[in-house]
């Protein structure tokens, strides 16, 4: 028996994530985490370095 998706709590049978049962919840998630240390960069860089890491996304 699996557990319900992290995000969600729908059903992930077909899913091949132990948390997520799409790529969307996964996204989200991870939006979860990253997005509070994008806010907090204003406190120790650099304000160009700033605007970069706000408008950074990974491939």
């Amino acid at each position: 028996m699996s557990t319900p998706c992290t995000i969600c709590g729908a059903d992930r049978a077909q899913s091949p994530s132990d948390f997520f049962c799409s790529d969307q919840c996964q996204r989200e998630w991870h939006g979860r985490q990253v997005d509070p240390l994008v806010t907090d960069l204003g406190t120790w860089l650099p304000t160009h370095m700033v605007r970069a890491a706000a408008s950074w996304r990974a491939a």
